[in-house]
Parts: structure tokens; C-alpha cells; sequence
């Protein structure tokens, strides 16, 4: 018997090593194994899309019944870090996507480029260019521009005004905003930043015309669309009080 002994001796070792090297079960996989066995689907954390349209719903809902365009009588400078979250929070602005649409509403209708498909297919594409391009143009507009010339990129609503002046001046704003002291100046955050992002627009859009034609274009339409778009922001929260009661 002593002589098997030390045979016994070899085979049992790693036996017994691997005994103590073996890790408890984690509790949670076992829950997800016999989840998985009765077939329900283990729960997984939200991906980068959905937390996109997490806040894209969000920012829809503040906009329909918050107020995300605050009074003049509000107004405080902000400073380049702020501007720079202004920025991000434009980022996925319901109207960052709505200009992006009516953009490509209108390259639809202007001139339909041959490099993009027929019917939908053609005006997703053209969406889709249009919505990196009004990215671009709120970097430029929302953050880099307005640092570099110390001016305001919000719109400040002014309801003590009578209606007439208010529709004039909120149409206004596009060629007319506030510097870091308070006072009133050029935008030309709006302007140089809608003639920086067609530009650049041009190095990576598939026949799309050059030059300084298209970019005053350009620049000219996003200043008409975005009266518009002032225009409504001004007298919403009045529609929104009389619709919803609040």
C-alpha cells in the first residue's frame, strides 16, 4: 500500500488544488442562466441609441410644455463653458432636427442631385447630410464663434412688447443679438456660422455645387427659416397657455 501511496498522492494534488482555485457561482449569472432556460431574455442596460432618444423625447416634451426660450428681462452672460453646454444641448434640440428636415425638404425641391436615390430613399439621404451639416452649424453657431466673439447664441423671447414690434423683433434676432456686456450687436455668430458649415459641407457632399453662390444661399434660406422658427417660439408659450391650460 505504500508504494501506490505516493501514485495516489500525484493524481489527488491537482484534485485538490483546482477544488480551492474554483470561484463561487455568481448568484446574478445563475439567475441569468435559468432566465435564459425559461426563455425569458436577461435584462439588458440601455445602448447609446436609446439614451438618444431618451433625450430627443425629452427635449420634445420641453418644448411643448416647458418653456426652453426664456424672457429678455432674464438675460445673463454666459461664459464659455456654458456656451459650450448651450452648444451640446442643441445638439439634440428638436429644432436642430427640424431644420435638418426642412433642409432637405428644400434640396429636394431646389435641385434633386443625381449622386442621391430616387423618392424616399433620395430625401433620407439628403436628411441625412443636412442633419450633419445643422451639427456643424450649431458647433460653429452655439459655442466656437460666440466664444471667439464674446457674443450670446440664445434667443430671449420679449413679451412685454405690443404684437407687431414682438413679430418684428423676434424675426430680428437673426441679425441682431446680444454681446458678453449686455449690449446689442451683429449676429454674426448666425451668419459665420452658416457660411463655415456649407463650406465645409462641400469638401464631403457627392455633387454638390462650390463656390460662394451656394453658401450665400445657403446662408440666406437659414436666416429666412430661422425668422420663422423665432417667430414661433416667441408666441408659443401664449398658444401653449390657451391649448393646454398651462
Amino acid at each position: 500500500m505504500r508504494r501506490f501511496l505516493p501514485l495516489i498522492l500525484l493524481f489527488a494534488y491537482p484534485l485538490l488544488l483546482a477544488a480551492q482555485g474554483t470561484p463561487p457561482m455568481n448568484p446574478d449569472l445563475g439567475q441569468q442562466a435559468q432566465a435564459e432556460v425559461r426563455g425569458t431574455p436577461p435584462v439588458s442596460a440601455p445602448g447609446p441609441i436609446d439614451q438618444m432618444k431618451k433625450l430627443v423625447k425629452q427635449q420634445i416634451n420641453n418644448a411643448i410644455m416647458a418653456n426652453p426660450y426664456p424672457a429678455l428681462d432674464e438675460w445673463q452672460p454666459l461664459t464659455p463653458r456654458q456656451k459650450f453646454h448651450t452648444f451640446l444641448a442643441h445638439t439634440y434640440s428638436p429644432r436642430t432636427f427640424v431644420n435638418a428636415g426642412i433642409d432637405a425638404t428644400k434640396d429636394k425641391i431646389d435641385a434633386d442631385n443625381r449622386e442621391y436615390e430616387r423618392g424616399a430613399m433620395g430625401w433620407g439621404q439628403h436628411y441625412g447630410i443636412e442633419l450633419a451639416t445643422s451639427e456643424t452649424d450649431v458647433f460653429f453657431e452655439r459655442f466656437l464663434i460666440p466664444t471667439v466673439l464674446k457674443q450670446d447664441p440664445r434667443y430671449f423671447r420679449n413679451p412685454q412688447l405690443p404684437f407687431f414690434r414682438r413679430a418684428l423683433y423676434s424675426m430680428s434676432r437673426v441679425l441682431i443679438t446680444r454681446d458678453d456686456s449686455g449690449h446689442s450687436t451683429f449676429n454674426a455668430s448666425k451668419v459665420l456660422g452658416g457660411a463655415a458649415s456649407q463650406a465645409l459641407s462641400d469638401l464631403y457632399v457627392p455633387g454638390h455645387a462650390q463656390g460662394m453662390g451656394p453658401i450665400r444661399d445657403r446662408v440666406t434660406f437659414d436666416l429666412l427659416r430661422d425668422a420663422g422658427l423665432n417667430l414661433f417660439h416667441e408666441f408659443w408659450p401664449d398658444m401653449r397657455r390657451k391649448i393646454f391650460h398651462r
